[in-house]
């Protein structure tokens, strides 16, 4: 539950409240399950975007041999590059359009169905998925589920490896003839051990028809291929990525395929980072790290996406990222990293980065200190990005965070005389014991692309107070 007194900042009225709940409720009895969410929202201003709803129901049954769930369901074929969904856990989402606050999840209303027999598996998967974009309270006037799903996937394991094949029909009503054929796909990949120490996934998808060149990879064609390498020996380990998507950006966004951007968890970084072009896009992501006997960490990464939006304009996204974790006897731990990158979507010619972490322990408490600074050149503008906090925190009882972040980006100014912007917050929780915790924002807070597990999602901006309890019972 969620309650915010505040509003986006420089919009009037600057305080208007909103209450947000999300309620899971599940239960099991042996092999069988049963699960329904409940979403209510009730904002100060406008009632028609006010609800109550049941968003999900989901009957499951589990065996040795056969899994069975109905209802919403979050399902997957390979590494998503046809189809997968996903939930964020905690994430809300809200859009300026909109203005309704809403669970961020991407589920499936239909059926998943796994068969398991020795080295064999069969899964059959069939529902229409769910459009997130659009907020629930549309949901008389646009069909938020615009994309059915139908298809199977089939492999077998011999000893570590394990061959699969994936076959995908796919309706949608955007289709400029509502009585057309689904399309269809295929796709074949490979999962498994080579050599003790090296690791292989590889994926090859392909949208098919009547008489289709499946040797065909030209500029008409619609496939989307995955390669990933892991290889380590002793404390030195490599993860070598690659990509090529073409022509493969699915309905309203059904399909999800490895990003090959590192996710990174620094607040300036993450909000930085770079989402993916299906319609054209190829690259890889390489990543080298190594431990030390005394347990520090290195780690480089590198990453790099190509695309051609047309034959003229060929822009190049390229990052360069390197991290180094140690100790300083038992009390003080830090990581400290640097960053480069050239992000022509965004038009930075150039991005630089750094930052540190220091995490340092006291009798019964701990504290962090988290400092990034970045500095961007966008065409004809040059500007800084600061983000400092501290936390003093008794761990898995309560935390104080006192944090600010700063910018000179002019496309954050409030009006165009201000030199710089700034955003002050105070974050505190208390967590009485392990099935509740309470948390509390206070100040102005910076929106903007939040990515997590692989899914990028925007964030809007706050000023006021937001209250928010989880609990379990």
């Amino acid at each position: 539950m969620e309650y915010q007194l505040g509003n986006i900042p420089e919009q009037k009225p600057a305080y208007q409240s909103s209450l947000y709940d999300m309620l899971d409720l599940s239960y099991r009895y042996k092999s069988f399950g049963l699960d329904t969410r409940i979403e209510q929202y009730y904002p100060s201003f406008g009632e028609d975007i006010s609800y109550t709803r049941v968003s999900q129901f989901k009957f499951s049954y589990r065996s040795d041999i056969l899994d069975v769930e109905l209802g919403n369901v979050y399902a997957s074929f390979g590494r998503g590059l046809l189809m997968r969904t996903y939930e964020i856990p905690g994430s809300i989402w809200e859009t300026r359009g909109y203005r309704v606050r809403y669970g961020f999840y991407k589920d499936l209303l239909g059926g998943a169905v796994k068969l398991k027999y020795k080295n064999a598996e069969l899964k059959l998967i069939r529902g229409e998925v769910l459009d997130v974009t659009l907020p629930p309270t549309i949901a008389d006037d646009v069909n938020r589920r615009p994309d059915l799903i139908e298809g199977v996937q089939a492999s077998y394991r011999m000893g570590q490896q394990n061959l699969g094949l994936i076959y995908m029909r796919h309706h949608t009503e955007s289709q400029s003839n509502p009585d057309a054929d689904p399309a269809k796909y295929l796709s074949i990949y490979y999962d498994g051990m080579v050599l003790d120490k090296v690791s292989i996934y590889g994926e090859m998808a392909k949208k098919v028809g009547d008489g289709t060149d499946m040797t065909d990879f030209s500029e008409s064609s619609a496939y989307a291929g995955y390669l990933g390498i892991n290889f380590y020996l002793g404390n030195f380990g490599v993860s070598l990525e690659y990509k090529n998507y073409h022509n493969f950006s699915l309905g309203t966004g059904i399909n999800d395929p490895p990003t090959l951007v590192k996710e990174q968890s620094y607040r300036l970084l993450n909000r930085s980072t770079h989402i993916p072009i299906l319609t054209d896009e190829s690259g890889y992501q390489l990543e080298i790290y190594y431990t030390q006997e005394n347990g520090n960490i290195w780690t480089f990464n590198t990453s790099r996406a190509e695309n051609q939006i047309s034959p003229d304009d060929e822009p190049v996204f390229q990052e360069y990222f390197g991290e180094y974790q140690f100790s300083v006897g038992d009390q003080l731990s830090s990581k400290i990293f640097v960053d480069y990158a050239i992000d022509p979507f965004d038009n930075e010619d150039h991005r630089y980065a750094a930052g540190t972490n220091l995490d340092l322990a006291h009798e019964k408490m701990a504290s962090t200190l988290e400092f990034e600074w970045q500095y961007i050149e966008r065409l004809n503008d040059q500007f800084s990005n600061l983000y400092l906090a501290y936390t003093l925190a008794k761990p898995s009882k309560y935390s104080a965070s006192l944090l600010i972040e700063w910018t000179a980006d002019p496309i954050q100014l409030a009006s165009d005389s201000d030199p710089f912007n700034y955003y002050p917050a105070f974050v505190g929780s208390y967590r009485p014991n392990a099935k509740n915790i309470l948390t509390l924002f206070a100040g102005k807070r910076r929106g903007g692309p939040a990515c997590n597990s692989g899914v990028c999602y925007n964030v809007l901006d706050f000023e006021g107070i937001e209250l928010r309890l989880n609990t379990r019972f």
